[in-house]
Order: structure tokens, then sequence, then C-alpha cells
């Protein structure tokens, strides 16, 4: 409901994220549309985060990290190797505008501090979970994992993750109406498992020495490419 009420449209919610790169310190944010499989994915090349960050500040709405109060979360980390830049993206904005893409993400992310590379960190998350009626937050769980080594998640291991949320949703039966069940799974069933092949090798690559975020959204909202088709086309 947030999400609805605060990005005013799918440019909107691009837009933000474009925003959460600038403010990451990366130097280059990318994005790609499949739409045949209705596939969005937006990389950065910034510092990432680690998982105490992912936990504690990008899952978690209205954090006080940026108001300086005595009692919020440590400012978000810096590049020093780059001029200060000012923060351009909306406070709790982030998730809400992938939230707005599409009803489920594989997020990866890999913290850069310092000279110092972190583990990679992969989560599966699916939004509609949060909307099903019954449910206490406590009742909701996602998959999450940390690879070191500067390694990608394997078809595998993503098969892995969406396995264990279908069985997290199968839990829930007795909370949630079958048809809500249904649509569940069936939204899982839809993610594809060989995402890994859609982040590229390229200076955004979270392989390696790579560091940054990237999300990979399916399937994406069916306004995006009704969007992409308003748009004038060049002759």
């Amino acid at each position: 409901m947030l999400g609805r009420q605060q990005i005013a449209g799918i440019p909107t919610a691009i837009s933000e994220l474009f925003k959460n790169g600038h403010d990451a310190y990366a130097s280059r944010v990318e994005a790609d549309f499949y739409r045949r499989k209705r596939i969005f994915v937006l990389r950065d090349n910034g510092l990432g985060m680690t998982q105490e960050d992912f936990e504690d500040r990008w899952l978690t709405l209205g954090t006080d990290s940026k108001l300086g109060v005595p009692e919020a979360l440590e400012l978000p980390p810096i590049d020093e190797s780059k001029p200060k830049r000012p923060i351009m993206g909306e406070k709790g904005i982030g998730r809400l505008a992938i939230a707005a893409l599409g009803p489920q993400v594989l997020v990866l992310t890999r913290s850069k501090r310092g000279k110092k590379l972190g583990e990679l960190i992969v989560a599966f998350i699916n939004w509609r979970v949060f909307e099903a009626p019954g449910l206490d937050l406590q009742d909701i769980d996602f998959p999450l994992r940390s690879i070191a080594g500067g390694q990608l998640p394997s078809e595998s291991l993503i098969q892995e993750m969406l396995d264990e949320a279908k069985k997290k949703i199968e839990t829930l039966k007795t909370k949630l109406a079958k048809a809500t069940v249904k649509d569940l799974l069936s939204d899982i069933d839809q993610f594809d498992s060989s995402a890994k092949k859609y982040l590229g090798a390229n200076e955004l690559s979270l392989a390696g020495n790579g560091h940054g975020t990237a999300f990979v959204i399916q399937p994406a909202d069916e306004n995006l490419s009704s969007d992409l088709d308003d748009r004038p086309v060049d002759r």
C-alpha cells in the first residue's frame, strides 16, 4: 500500500532506483527489460550492502539513518575515493520502488568498505505475502544466502531458494485462503531459476572483485511494457 501511494508510476520507481545507485557511489547504473519473459533487471557498481545493512536498513521502512539522531543507525557508508555526494533518494523509498515494479525479486548485493569486499548476499522476496490477510509479521520469512569467494549463485542454489519460499507458503495454509496460496505458489513458479544469466559479465558483475547491488524482478509489472510502447520512437 505504501509503495502504491508513494510511487506515482513505473518511471518514478525506476528513477528512485537510479538515485539509490547515485547514493551508493556507483559510477554506473544499468536497467534491462526482457519483454518476452517479463524480467526487469537493475544493477549498479556502488558500495553494496552487508547482510546487516540489508536486514536493518533496506528491509526496514522509515529508518532514521539519514536524520543523524543518537539512537539511529550509523549513517550510510561513503566512498572516500570519490567526492562526497548529496543524498538524492527519498528515505525508505527504494524497497517500495522495487515492490512497485513487480511482485517478487531476487536481490544480490556485495559490499565494498574501503578495500575490503564482503560476501555476496542473495535473497528472494515475494511482496504479495505481505498483503495476505490473516498473517502476522512473524509469519513472514524469506530465503537468504551468503556466498563467499566472489562467486555468483548457481541455478541450483536459486532453485533451492525458490523451493524454500514455496515450502514456507505451504506451512501457512491454515492461515491463508486456498486461492491466495495458489496465487503465491504460481508467482514463485514463474521465477526463472537461471536468473544469473541476466546479470551480465561487464563492469557491473558481482563476481570476482565486483561489488554493488542487482535486482532481478519477475514478472515485471505489465504497465512497464505499455509505458515503453507509449514512448515516441526516433526515426
